[in-house]
Protein backbone atom coordinates (compact mmCIF):
# COMPACT_ATOMS: atom_id res chain seq x y z
CA UNK A 1 0.00 0.00 0.00
CA UNK A 2 1.54 3.44 -1.11
CA UNK A 3 2.41 6.09 1.87
CA UNK A 4 -0.71 7.89 0.23
CA UNK A 5 -2.83 6.12 1.96
CA UNK A 6 -0.40 6.15 5.24
CA UNK A 7 0.10 9.52 6.06
CA UNK A 8 -3.41 11.35 6.86
CA UNK A 9 -2.87 15.29 6.20
CA UNK A 10 -5.83 18.38 7.25
CA UNK A 11 -8.24 18.11 9.41
CA UNK A 12 -10.69 15.44 10.49
CA UNK A 13 -13.76 15.38 8.25
CA UNK A 14 -16.34 12.91 7.74
CA UNK A 15 -14.18 9.73 6.12
CA UNK A 16 -11.73 9.98 9.22
CA UNK A 17 -14.10 10.12 11.86
CA UNK A 18 -13.75 7.41 14.29
CA UNK A 19 -16.39 6.17 15.94
CA UNK A 20 -18.90 9.40 14.90
CA UNK A 21 -21.95 9.50 12.84
CA UNK A 22 -21.40 9.56 9.51
CA UNK A 23 -24.73 9.45 7.01
CA UNK A 24 -24.49 7.23 3.99
CA UNK A 25 -24.93 8.54 0.41
CA UNK A 26 -28.07 8.29 -1.31
CA UNK A 27 -29.55 7.61 -4.70
CA UNK A 28 -32.18 9.36 -6.58
CA UNK A 29 -35.28 7.40 -8.15
CA UNK A 30 -34.89 7.35 -11.88
CA UNK A 31 -38.10 8.84 -12.64
CA UNK A 32 -36.99 12.25 -10.74
CA UNK A 33 -34.79 12.88 -12.80
CA UNK A 34 -36.09 11.74 -16.71
CA UNK A 35 -34.72 8.43 -16.43
CA UNK A 36 -31.94 6.44 -16.41
CA UNK A 37 -28.10 7.54 -17.38
CA UNK A 38 -27.54 5.19 -20.23
CA UNK A 39 -23.78 6.47 -20.93
CA UNK A 40 -21.47 3.35 -19.89
CA UNK A 41 -18.44 5.70 -20.70
CA UNK A 42 -19.33 8.49 -17.32
CA UNK A 43 -21.49 5.83 -15.61
CA UNK A 44 -20.64 2.51 -13.82
CA UNK A 45 -24.01 -0.30 -12.75
CA UNK A 46 -24.39 -2.01 -9.78
CA UNK A 47 -27.11 -4.47 -8.56
CA UNK A 48 -29.39 -2.55 -6.36
CA UNK A 49 -29.19 -4.90 -2.98
CA UNK A 50 -32.38 -5.64 -1.19
CA UNK A 51 -30.80 -5.61 2.84
CA UNK A 52 -29.89 -3.09 5.76
CA UNK A 53 -27.74 -0.60 4.46
CA UNK A 54 -24.93 -0.13 6.76
CA UNK A 55 -21.16 1.41 7.43
CA UNK A 56 -18.34 -0.68 8.51
CA UNK A 57 -16.38 0.97 10.51
CA UNK A 58 -13.25 -0.81 11.78
CA UNK A 59 -10.48 0.81 14.12
CA UNK A 60 -7.96 -0.68 15.83
CA UNK A 61 -9.23 -4.33 14.76
CA UNK A 62 -12.45 -3.51 16.68
CA UNK A 63 -15.79 -3.36 14.04
CA UNK A 64 -18.34 -1.40 14.26
CA UNK A 65 -21.66 -2.11 12.25
CA UNK A 66 -24.03 1.55 11.76
CA UNK A 67 -27.17 1.52 9.90
CA UNK A 68 -28.50 4.47 7.90
CA UNK A 69 -29.48 6.45 10.83
CA UNK A 70 -26.46 5.86 12.69
CA UNK A 71 -27.77 3.54 15.16
CA UNK A 72 -25.19 0.75 16.48
CA UNK A 73 -26.04 -3.10 14.81
CA UNK A 74 -23.23 -4.74 15.57
CA UNK A 75 -24.17 -7.36 18.13
CA UNK A 76 -26.52 -8.19 15.58
CA UNK A 77 -24.47 -9.31 12.89
CA UNK A 78 -21.95 -11.70 14.45
CA UNK A 79 -21.13 -13.61 11.55
CA UNK A 80 -19.73 -10.79 10.05
CA UNK A 81 -16.93 -10.30 13.12
CA UNK A 82 -14.14 -11.06 10.61
CA UNK A 83 -14.80 -7.75 8.81
CA UNK A 84 -12.36 -6.06 11.94
CA UNK A 85 -9.57 -8.32 9.52
CA UNK A 86 -10.01 -6.07 6.59
CA UNK A 87 -7.24 -3.44 7.39
CA UNK A 88 -6.30 -2.28 10.58
CA UNK A 89 -8.46 1.37 9.64
CA UNK A 90 -11.24 1.13 6.91
CA UNK A 91 -14.87 2.23 6.65
CA UNK A 92 -16.87 0.41 3.79
CA UNK A 93 -20.22 1.18 2.79
CA UNK A 94 -22.75 -1.85 1.55
CA UNK A 95 -25.90 -3.53 2.04
CA UNK A 96 -26.08 -6.28 4.62
CA UNK A 97 -28.12 -9.73 2.75
CA UNK A 98 -29.34 -12.72 3.71
CA UNK A 99 -28.99 -14.85 0.44
CA UNK A 100 -31.90 -17.20 -0.56
CA UNK A 101 -31.38 -19.51 -3.72
CA UNK A 102 -28.49 -16.85 -4.45
CA UNK A 103 -31.39 -14.16 -4.16
CA UNK A 104 -31.89 -11.37 -1.23
CA UNK A 105 -34.37 -12.16 1.17
CA UNK A 106 -35.31 -8.89 2.85
CA UNK A 107 -37.41 -11.39 4.88
CA UNK A 108 -35.49 -13.13 6.02
CA UNK A 109 -32.83 -10.45 7.51
CA UNK A 110 -35.97 -8.62 8.76
CA UNK A 111 -35.66 -10.45 12.08
CA UNK A 112 -32.37 -9.30 12.77
CA UNK A 113 -33.32 -5.80 12.68
CA UNK A 114 -34.30 -5.67 16.31
CA UNK A 115 -31.67 -7.97 17.69
CA UNK A 116 -29.68 -6.90 20.97
CA UNK A 117 -29.01 -10.35 22.79
CA UNK A 118 -25.38 -11.89 21.47
CA UNK A 119 -27.02 -15.26 22.30
CA UNK A 120 -29.85 -15.08 20.43
CA UNK A 121 -27.82 -13.38 17.52
CA UNK A 122 -25.64 -16.33 17.28
CA UNK A 123 -28.61 -18.72 16.57
CA UNK A 124 -29.97 -16.72 14.19
CA UNK A 125 -26.92 -16.12 12.19
CA UNK A 126 -26.04 -19.81 12.39
CA UNK A 127 -29.63 -20.49 10.94
CA UNK A 128 -28.87 -18.00 7.98
CA UNK A 129 -26.29 -16.32 8.00
CA UNK A 130 -25.76 -12.51 6.67
CA UNK A 131 -23.24 -11.11 3.81
CA UNK A 132 -21.82 -7.53 3.80
CA UNK A 133 -22.05 -6.41 -0.11
CA UNK A 134 -19.55 -3.83 -0.14
CA UNK A 135 -19.64 -1.00 -2.65
CA UNK A 136 -18.01 1.72 -1.28
CA UNK A 137 -14.80 2.69 0.58
CA UNK A 138 -14.60 5.71 3.02
CA UNK A 139 -11.27 5.76 4.97
CA UNK A 140 -8.67 3.80 4.66
CA UNK A 141 -5.46 3.98 6.72
CA UNK A 142 -6.93 7.23 8.45
CA UNK A 143 -7.14 8.78 5.04
CA UNK A 144 -10.57 10.23 4.11
CA UNK A 145 -11.43 9.28 0.51
CA UNK A 146 -14.91 10.90 -0.01
CA UNK A 147 -13.35 13.63 -1.97
CA UNK A 148 -12.20 11.25 -4.46
CA UNK A 149 -13.90 10.34 -7.84
CA UNK A 150 -15.79 7.07 -7.50
CA UNK A 151 -13.54 5.46 -9.70
CA UNK A 152 -10.41 5.98 -7.58
CA UNK A 153 -11.87 4.84 -4.79
CA UNK A 154 -13.81 1.85 -6.42
CA UNK A 155 -9.84 0.89 -7.55
CA UNK A 156 -8.73 1.09 -4.09
CA UNK A 157 -12.45 -1.43 -2.40
CA UNK A 158 -10.60 -3.79 -5.35
CA UNK A 159 -7.68 -4.12 -4.10
CA UNK A 160 -9.13 -4.59 -0.29
CA UNK A 161 -9.98 -8.24 -1.30
CA UNK A 162 -12.49 -9.72 0.45
CA UNK A 163 -11.69 -12.88 2.58
CA UNK A 164 -14.17 -15.57 4.12
CA UNK A 165 -17.50 -15.35 4.01
CA UNK A 166 -18.25 -12.00 5.78
CA UNK A 167 -18.17 -9.63 2.72
CA UNK A 168 -18.16 -9.71 -1.00
CA UNK A 169 -17.72 -6.69 -3.47
CA UNK A 170 -20.76 -5.41 -5.38
CA UNK A 171 -20.29 -6.27 -9.14
CA UNK A 172 -19.70 -3.49 -11.10
CA UNK A 173 -21.07 -3.31 -15.03
CA UNK A 174 -20.86 -0.98 -17.98
CA UNK A 175 -24.39 -1.19 -19.57
CA UNK A 176 -27.19 -0.28 -17.55
CA UNK A 177 -30.05 -1.25 -19.94
CA UNK A 178 -28.54 -4.95 -19.89
CA UNK A 179 -28.62 -5.24 -16.41
CA UNK A 180 -31.67 -3.87 -15.77
CA UNK A 181 -32.82 -6.47 -17.97
CA UNK A 182 -30.76 -9.08 -16.25
CA UNK A 183 -32.26 -8.12 -12.64
CA UNK A 184 -35.57 -8.06 -13.51
CA UNK A 185 -35.34 -11.72 -14.87
CA UNK A 186 -33.38 -12.85 -12.00
CA UNK A 187 -36.02 -11.26 -9.28
CA UNK A 188 -33.51 -8.72 -7.94
CA UNK A 189 -34.45 -5.24 -6.28
CA UNK A 190 -33.04 -3.17 -9.23
CA UNK A 191 -29.69 -1.36 -9.81
CA UNK A 192 -27.84 1.65 -8.86
CA UNK A 193 -26.00 4.32 -11.60
CA UNK A 194 -23.20 5.89 -10.08
CA UNK A 195 -21.22 8.80 -11.74
CA UNK A 196 -17.25 7.48 -12.31
CA UNK A 197 -16.60 11.41 -11.51
CA UNK A 198 -18.60 11.90 -8.46
CA UNK A 199 -17.19 12.30 -5.29
CA UNK A 200 -18.95 10.45 -2.08
CA UNK A 201 -21.21 13.27 -0.64
CA UNK A 202 -22.04 12.33 3.11
CA UNK A 203 -26.00 12.45 4.10
CA UNK A 204 -26.60 13.58 0.61
CA UNK A 205 -29.53 12.39 -1.97
CA UNK A 206 -28.02 13.67 -5.37
CA UNK A 207 -28.36 12.81 -9.25
CA UNK A 208 -25.01 10.78 -9.14
CA UNK A 209 -26.63 8.34 -7.55
CA UNK A 210 -29.56 6.83 -9.63
CA UNK A 211 -31.94 3.82 -8.67
CA UNK A 212 -34.54 1.75 -10.45
CA UNK A 213 -36.24 -0.40 -8.68
CA UNK A 214 -38.09 -3.47 -10.29
CA UNK A 215 -40.77 -3.97 -7.69
CA UNK A 216 -42.71 -1.56 -5.96
CA UNK A 217 -41.56 -1.06 -2.40
CA UNK A 218 -42.65 1.74 -0.19
CA UNK A 219 -41.73 2.96 3.17
CA UNK A 220 -44.62 4.06 5.14
CA UNK A 221 -45.57 5.09 8.49
CA UNK A 222 -47.51 3.25 11.21
CA UNK A 223 -49.88 5.03 13.00
CA UNK A 224 -52.14 2.15 14.57
CA UNK A 225 -52.92 -1.37 14.76
CA UNK A 226 -55.54 -4.16 15.13
CA UNK A 227 -56.00 -7.22 17.04
CA UNK A 228 -55.87 -10.83 15.13
CA UNK A 229 -59.18 -11.23 16.94
CA UNK A 230 -60.51 -9.56 19.73
CA UNK A 231 -58.65 -11.04 22.74
CA UNK A 232 -55.84 -12.86 20.84
CA UNK A 233 -53.31 -10.27 21.27
CA UNK A 234 -51.67 -10.63 18.59
CA UNK A 235 -51.17 -7.67 15.54
CA UNK A 236 -53.66 -8.56 12.37
CA UNK A 237 -53.05 -5.51 10.52
CA UNK A 238 -51.20 -2.35 10.65
CA UNK A 239 -52.69 1.53 9.48
CA UNK A 240 -49.99 2.71 7.16
CA UNK A 241 -49.89 6.37 6.42
CA UNK A 242 -47.71 8.25 4.40
CA UNK A 243 -47.15 12.18 5.02
CA UNK A 244 -49.11 14.88 2.92
CA UNK A 245 -47.96 19.13 3.22
CA UNK A 246 -51.24 20.79 3.38
CA UNK A 247 -50.86 24.49 3.58
CA UNK A 248 -48.48 25.15 6.39
CA UNK A 249 -48.59 22.31 7.69
CA UNK A 250 -47.81 18.72 7.76
CA UNK A 251 -50.43 15.63 7.97
CA UNK A 252 -50.55 11.75 8.27
CA UNK A 253 -52.56 10.43 5.17
CA UNK A 254 -54.27 6.99 5.38
CA UNK A 255 -52.88 4.96 3.33
CA UNK A 256 -54.81 1.90 3.85
CA UNK A 257 -54.43 -1.21 6.38
CA UNK A 258 -51.63 -4.06 5.62
CA UNK A 259 -52.23 -7.86 7.21
CA UNK A 260 -50.24 -10.03 4.98
CA UNK A 261 -46.54 -10.54 6.00
CA UNK A 262 -47.24 -10.13 9.70
CA UNK A 263 -47.68 -13.86 10.28
CA UNK A 264 -44.34 -14.72 10.05
CA UNK A 265 -43.07 -11.30 11.75
CA UNK A 266 -41.87 -11.81 15.64
CA UNK A 267 -44.87 -10.94 16.83
CA UNK A 268 -43.73 -10.58 20.83
CA UNK A 269 -41.12 -8.00 19.11
CA UNK A 270 -43.81 -5.93 17.15
CA UNK A 271 -46.12 -5.78 20.02
CA UNK A 272 -43.17 -4.51 22.14
CA UNK A 273 -42.26 -1.81 19.78
CA UNK A 274 -46.27 -1.03 19.09
CA UNK A 275 -46.31 -0.40 22.68
CA UNK A 276 -43.60 1.93 23.19
CA UNK A 277 -45.60 4.84 20.66
CA UNK A 278 -48.74 3.96 21.81
CA UNK A 279 -51.49 7.36 21.95
CA UNK A 280 -54.91 7.87 22.23
CA UNK A 281 -56.11 9.57 19.24
CA UNK A 282 -55.59 8.82 15.62
CA UNK A 283 -52.47 10.79 13.98
CA UNK A 284 -54.54 10.69 10.82
CA UNK A 285 -55.76 13.33 9.03
CA UNK A 286 -58.23 12.98 7.66
CA UNK A 287 -59.84 10.77 10.19
CA UNK A 288 -59.92 6.62 8.79
CA UNK A 289 -62.91 5.12 7.77
CA UNK A 290 -64.53 4.25 10.37
CA UNK A 291 -64.72 0.01 8.96
CA UNK A 292 -60.87 0.67 9.47
CA UNK A 293 -61.33 2.00 13.02
CA UNK A 294 -63.28 -0.49 14.22
CA UNK A 295 -61.01 -1.75 17.85
CA UNK A 296 -57.59 0.23 16.33
CA UNK A 297 -54.97 0.76 19.09
CA UNK A 298 -53.41 4.16 17.87
CA UNK A 299 -49.38 4.91 17.82
CA UNK A 300 -47.54 8.00 17.57
CA UNK A 301 -46.46 8.20 13.77
CA UNK A 302 -42.87 7.33 14.26
CA UNK A 303 -42.11 3.71 13.04
CA UNK A 304 -41.54 2.90 9.37
CA UNK A 305 -42.36 -0.36 7.76
CA UNK A 306 -41.34 -1.52 4.10
CA UNK A 307 -44.41 -2.69 2.50
CA UNK A 308 -44.30 -4.74 -0.57
CA UNK A 309 -47.91 -3.46 -3.25
CA UNK A 310 -49.01 -3.49 -6.78
CA UNK A 311 -49.59 0.56 -6.75
CA UNK A 312 -52.29 2.83 -5.09
CA UNK A 313 -55.76 3.24 -5.70
CA UNK A 314 -56.74 6.53 -7.41
CA UNK A 315 -58.08 7.31 -3.54
CA UNK A 316 -54.39 6.69 -2.29
CA UNK A 317 -54.90 3.66 -0.75
CA UNK A 318 -51.98 0.81 -1.45
CA UNK A 319 -52.98 -1.93 -3.53
CA UNK A 320 -52.49 -5.85 -2.15
CA UNK A 321 -49.95 -4.60 0.42
CA UNK A 322 -47.33 -6.79 2.28
CA UNK A 323 -45.68 -5.84 4.82
CA UNK A 324 -42.07 -5.86 4.83
CA UNK A 325 -40.96 -5.59 8.09
CA UNK A 326 -40.25 -2.82 10.35
CA UNK A 327 -37.07 -0.07 9.51
CA UNK A 328 -35.18 1.01 12.58
CA UNK A 329 -32.80 2.70 10.18
CA UNK A 330 -35.65 5.13 8.58
CA UNK A 331 -37.11 7.32 11.07
CA UNK A 332 -40.98 8.65 10.38
CA UNK A 333 -39.51 12.33 10.33
CA UNK A 334 -36.95 11.61 8.01
CA UNK A 335 -40.08 10.31 5.32
CA UNK A 336 -41.75 13.94 5.12
CA UNK A 337 -38.91 15.03 3.13
CA UNK A 338 -37.43 12.34 1.07
CA UNK A 339 -37.84 12.22 -2.24
CA UNK A 340 -37.99 8.69 -4.88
Amino acid sequence: MSEAFRQPTGPPSAGQRQHGLVLPMLAVAAERIGGLPDDGVAWAYEVKWDGMRVLADVHDGTLRLTSRRGNDVTVAFPELAGLACVRPDVLLDGEIVVLRSGVPSFAALAERFHVRDARRAAALAAAAPATLIAFDVLRLYGVDLTGRPWQERREVLERLAPSGTAWQLSPVYDDGPALLSATREQGLEGIVAKRRASPYREGARTGDWVKVAHRTVDSCVVGGWRSESEDSGRVGALLLGVWSHGPGRRVLRYAGKAGSGLATADQRDLIRLLGDVSRKASPFDPPVPRPDCIGAHWLEPRLVVDVRNTGHTDGGRLRQPVVLGVRPDLDAADLADMPG
